[in-house]
């Protein structure tokens, strides 16, 4: 009878450990159907095209400029669009146009029920980006609370030392 119990214990630990185990590997649902995934790799490969096409474009001395790391990225951006031809200027907004077109045709694809998930997923991203910056910074009063804490310490380790020496 004992060594039942003891079996069946440990068969009961076992299983609440394992399902604990298992319960970390949630599986994000899948928002994109296929259709859609090909319309985003597409898309992908069209940005990764046209990047090509126009760093291709590029002079010797428009490369350099933006290499130049004394310069800040706006910096460079803005040196750079001084420098281009009528040429490039139309690649770009030629690239722009295109993008535009495919995410417009993709945005039209989604139902109103991927609509809502995708609004959910961006609010919390950004939720759990601005967590982050705050307790990067200390505004989520951890750091002040900790202050505090070793404040009263040091004035308590005060009101006992005079006690001691008496």
């Amino acid at each position: 009878m004992k060594k039942s119990k003891t079996i069946f214990a440990l068969l009961l630990f076992a299983t609440l450990w394992f399902s604990g185990l298992m319960a970390q590997d949630k599986v994000p649902s899948k928002i994109y159907t296929p259709k859609q995934l090909d319309m985003i790799e597409s898309q992908r490969e069209l940005v990764k095209q046209n990047r090509e096409v126009f760093r291709n474009s590029l002079s010797e001395e428009q490369k350099n400029l933006l290499k130049d790391n004394s310069l800040s990225m706006k910096e460079r951006q803005q040196a750079l669009m001084k420098t281009l031809t009528d040429a490039q200027k139309e690649v770009l907004k030629g690239n722009r146009e295109s993008l535009i077109k495919l995410k417009d045709a993709f945005s039209k694809s989604l139902t109103e029920k991927q609509k809502t998930a995708l609004k959910l997923r961006k609010q919390n991203i950004k939720e759990r980006r601005e967590k982050l910056k705050d307790y990067k910074s200390g505004f989520d009063g951890r750091r002040e609370k900790l202050k505090e804490k070793k404040q009263n310490v040091k004035q308590r380790v005060k009101k006992m030392k005079p006690k001691t020496k008496q």
